[in-house]
């Protein structure tokens, strides 16, 4: 039987980066320095970091008819990645997104989705998810569709993610349908206002039906709320940080990888921590480092 591999629904977008001292406040112009052009997107950078750990990744999205989409479908066949479920839409901009990195690495981001809203319910209904392990979902496509791709998803015994970024309310009737979801610190406040703390949100989801809640908490590692309880993994502490762009989605991409080729969920979650720990360390949002490396970082801890 051929084996089932990783899907990724979600965004590409175009990254224009521009690194400065510090974040700008409202209103204030800054002086940065050297303008770069990167290839991002959440549902890309997931797409991207998955295919380091394990080849074969698969990706679907919605792209402009333009320069930016032809280029960008031709990077990431070049990446590996398979992506004959991507759309084109020629009535539709390919997503751009506008970052500011700060000299400490943090960043700023303001997106133009364009095609990645394009992306329907009944694209979703096109796709034989049988196929697949695992399917990844984010919040940069139209929240229907989402939906409609994770119950899809669950409904052919695929393992589901979601990564509730841009933070909204989610439905209460999408939550059984999420077998993993990843918010960092920020974002389960977000999409769970009522409580006051993340271990109080995630007990919220899980009782909405969620299975686990992987709350990502920068350089601090993350947490893991289950069942089981609540479980802290730390990350590695060494490495400096140069552009943090992309590392929750490194996480989450090298996290589904992980469930395909380790063990246990202990397991790829620490793979998925070596992973981002190593992506901050290099510019970009898709400088994911191989298996290879990942595996040396974590045999030094």
């Amino acid at each position: 039987m051929e084996d089932r591999g990783i899907l990724v629904v979600g965004s590409m977008n175009v990254d224009m980066v521009v690194k400065t001292s510090r974040i700008p406040s409202p209103g204030e112009t800054l002086l940065g320095g050297v303008f770069q052009k990167f290839e991002g997107g959440k549902g890309a950078n997931q797409a991207v970091a998955a295919n380091a750990i394990c080849r074969g990744a698969h990706f679907c999205a919605g792209i402009g008819d333009d320069s930016f989409g032809r280029e960008y479908l031709s990077y990431l066949r070049g990446r590996g990645i398979d992506v004959s479920l991507v759309k084109s839409f020629g009535d539709c901009a390919t997503g751009v997104a506008l970052i500011t990195v700060a000299a400490d690495g943090q960043n700023a981001i303001t997106v133009a989705p364009g095609a990645n809203m394009m992306l329907s319910e009944s694209d979703m209904e096109g796709i034989d998810f049988s196929k697949f392990s695992h399917a990844l979902f984010q919040l940069e496509n139209d929240l229907s569709t989402v939906a409609r791709g994770l119950r899809l998803a669950r409904g052919a015994g695929c393992e589901t993610v979601l990564t509730p970024a841009p933070a909204r309310l989610l439905p209460p009737e999408m939550l059984p349908d999420i077998d993993y979801i990843v918010p960092n610190e920020i974002e389960i406040l977000q999409i769970v206002p009522e409580c006051a703390d993340a271990e109080s949100a995630a007990q919220k989801l899980i009782s909405g039906g969620v299975r686990n809640v992987i709350v990502t908490l920068g350089k601090r590692g993350c947490d893991l709320y289950n069942g089981g309880g609540k479980r802290h993994f730390p990350t590695y502490e060494k490495i400096r940080p140069v552009d943090t762009v992309g590392a929750g989605d490194c996480f989450t991409g090298s996290f589904a990888a992980g469930l395909k080729i380790c063990g246990s969920l202990a397991e790829a979650i620490e793979l998925a921590t070596a992973a981002a720990s190593l992506k901050v360390s290099k510019a970009g949002a898709q400088s994911v480092a191989s298996l290879e490396e990942v595996r040396a970082l974590m045999s030094q801890k």
